[in-house]
């Protein structure tokens, strides 16, 4: 398979409603999802090292900036060179199967990710397994574009999803559906059918292991990729009406810093003027005495002469 943060601190809310402070890497940041891979630059860099150096991995590497740069028939002619001067290498036979993909030779691209599968199963932490049903899925059909299919399980029919299934396994399930979608987003921009449907799924998952501002995240970009269903607006509304909890939440800590800040701007104040304001005092009765002692010595020196 062709491969590849953001360290948020940052208030989420959790499907009950609950309002939780969270510190970490957030992969559901939607910049996070769009990121932009391949360069003419490096390409033309990796052409000129393979050429030098004739080395397999960087003619691989070059391949892939093709793909990038969605020079999907050249790459192809270059995995192909590549299985040919050196047959069975676990990164030929999925970038071919990938490239086959993105050609929309379904049936070839399945072929050659078997292939990678059985080269090495453990691959992209062993999360090939839905790039298989993926594919699958692609040739059976639309009816098979479904959660029941492409992962065994379903969410219900709620606002909020729901599954029997342990913690443990949902969280497995997310990571291994988040490898996937994280390679695929690379190459497949909106609107798409598949991928809409996919992350529909996966914002359901995080919903159900992660949070509700995750969820949100997800579903928002399932709905840039164009993903529509009555039971996606109930989950999608539900989600933001959450959110704006935060939102809400988030105004009243900023008003409450903003009276916070002025309190102790006036307290400042006071404390700076107290001292002016004393000394002031001191000197408006100090300037009687002063001026009764000079008229005293006046008078004895007048005396004196």
């Amino acid at each position: 398979m062709l491969q590849a943060f953001a360290c948020m601190q940052e208030n989420r809310v959790l499907l009950d409603g609950q309002l939780i402070h969270t510190m970490g890497r957030d992969f559901n940041n939607e910049n996070y999802w769009k990121r932009e891979f391949g360069s003419i630059y490096h390409l033309h860099e990796l052409d000129s090292l393979w050429k030098t150096n004739k080395s397999i991995t960087d003619y691989n590497d070059y391949g892939v900036q093709l793909v990038y740069l969605k020079r999907y028939k050249e790459a192809l002619v270059v995995f192909q060179n590549i299985e040919r001067m050196s047959p069975g290498r676990y990164n030929t036979l999925a970038n071919m199967g990938t490239t086959y993909e993105l050609l929309g030779q379904d049936k070839l691209a399945l072929e050659w990710i078997k292939k990678a599968v059985a080269k090495n199963p453990k691959s992209h932490f062993g999360s090939e397994w839905f790039h298989v049903k993926i594919l699958e899925a692609k040739i059976k059909g639309p009816s098979s574009w479904n959660s029941t299919f492409l992962i065994g399980t379903d969410f219900g029919t709620d606002s909020i999803p729901k599954s029997t299934r342990s913690k443990k396994a949902l969280r497995s399930l997310t990571e291994d559906i988040f490898h996937q979608l994280l390679e695929r987003m690379k190459f497949i921009k909106p609107k798409d059918e598949m991928m809409a449907i996919l992350l529909f799924e996966y914002g359901n998952l995080v919903a159900l292991t992660d949070d509700a501002t995750s969820s949100y995240r997800v579903y928002s970009i399932a709905k840039a990729y164009g993903y529509s269903s009555e039971l996606f607006d109930k989950r999608y509304d539900y989600s933001k009406k959450l959110q704006l909890k935060i939102e809400a939440y988030e105004n009243k800590i900023s008003v409450q810093q903003e009276v916070n800040k002025n309190k102790k701007s006036q307290q400042i104040e006071v404390m700076t003027s107290a001292p002016r304001n004393t000394v002031l005092q001191l000197i408006f009765f100090l300037i009687p005495i002063i001026l009764l002692v000079l008229v005293v010595l006046l008078f004895k020196f007048r005396k004196k002469k």
